[in-house]
């Protein structure tokens, strides 16, 4: 079966667009509904067809099966969509244009043919980039009526009992929006991820425990690595800010539901094996100035534009100014007065700083 549909707005975020509003008893409701409730895996990828196919393994795999597999193909080049077909998830390729193309095929899960599973693949017709995939998955994912959509990357993966535990434990501690533990791919007992403010722990899976409480890390988590989110939250804060492309949408989204009063939380007895965190960060002023996070050059300028986004929106006017004395530095004294590169940085900062996102990539409404 093979359909497009046009652009929906219902759950759209950002300016001319109209959320579904939910009602005031929003956080109240009983989570009793969507304990038996239908799970969409979602799942966005770019020319990473090897970690897509063990990705989908493991998302077959699940002691608790899901009822949909929901893939976004990013316009791959690496021939992902001739490898679906070769391994069966798909009947043939699709190659778009204008519009992005919906195949669907039900297989046998490998859990058993009493639980056969639908594979919903979406090939864009240009990359979207993460935060564009994942705007177009959950638009899909939300159309079709499903209760919770568990989203993840191409590079990681789930252990088998991930989703079951995250399901548990989202029932159990009313959580409308959790994650598993990420840990490296590479190393099972080492994290893959941490903020700031668990850097006085270990780098490891078995230290962080002491930061849970019955089995949670409140307050924290790593989007949208297996991360769990109920249809409820999209009917609160609305859908991902597609126009951030990467490298801050995650971010965005995980502090935009916060400011809706839903509380995020970690499950530590969930895990999903992700590359560990890379990036080069330097020191501004000897570290007097803090240190900032160096993006590669040729897609810098998306990463400035929501660093000002998230600053103006979220951080406040005391960040700001921490943050244009750092990049301001950064360009003259370590860069040795880039003022190309600093008047770019300018430039793109406040155009996500108010929202415009007129600069190449543009907002597309």
């Amino acid at each position: 079966m093979i359909y497009s549909r046009p652009d929906r707005k219902c759950i759209s975020h950002g300016k001319g667009g109209r959320r579904c509003r939910a009602s005031g008893n929003f956080l109240i409701k009983r989570m009793d509904e969507l304990k038996k409730g239908k799970v969409a895996a979602l799942i966005v990828t770019y020319n990473r067809k090897a970690m897509l196919n063990e990705c989908l393994g493991a998302v077959l795999s699940q002691t608790r099966p899901v009822d949909a597999v929901y893939i976004i193909d990013n316009t791959s080049t690496d021939g992902t969509p001739g490898d679906l077909v070769d391994k069966g998830f798909i009947d043939q390729e699709l190659y778009p244009a204008g519009a992005p193309v919906e195949q669907v095929k039900i297989i046998p899960s490998p859990r058993g043919p009493e639980n056969p599973v639908a594979i919903h693949y979406v090939r864009m017709h240009e990359n979207a980039g993460g935060a564009g995939g994942f705007h177009e998955g959950i638009s899909r994912c939300y159309d079709a009526g499903f209760d919770w959509f568990w989203m993840m990357d191409d590079d990681g993966y789930a252990d088998e009992n991930a989703l079951s535990r995250l399901l548990e434990s989202a029932e159990k501690n009313n959580l409308l929006f959790c994650g598993p533990l990420a840990v490296d791919r590479e190393d099972a007992e080492a994290l893959a991820f941490r903020p700031n403010s668990l850097r006085h722990v270990k780098n490891s899976a078995e230290a962080i425990k002491a930061d849970a409480t019955d089995g949670v890390i409140y307050d924290w988590i790593t989007p949208f690595n297996g991360t769990l989110v109920s249809r409820k939250v999209i009917d609160k804060v609305g859908n991902i800010k597609k126009e951030m492309f990467i490298w801050g949408d995650e971010r965005e989204y995980e502090l935009r539901v916060q400011a809706n009063g839903i509380r995020v939380g970690t499950i530590i007895s969930a895990k999903h094996r992700h590359p560990a965190r890379q990036g080069k960060r330097v020191q501004i002023m000897f570290g007097l100035f803090g240190r900032i996070i160096v993006r590669p050059a040729d897609k810098v300028h998306i990463y400035y534009r929501n660093l000002g986004y998230l600053t103006a929106k979220y951080y406040g006017r005391k960040m700001m100014l921490k943050t244009l004395i750092r990049y301001t530095t950064y360009y003259l004294l370590n860069l040795r007065l880039d003022v190309k590169g600093l008047t770019g940085f300018y430039r793109y900062f406040i155009d996500g700083a108010t929202d415009r996102y007129r600069l190449p990539p543009k907002r597309k409404d």
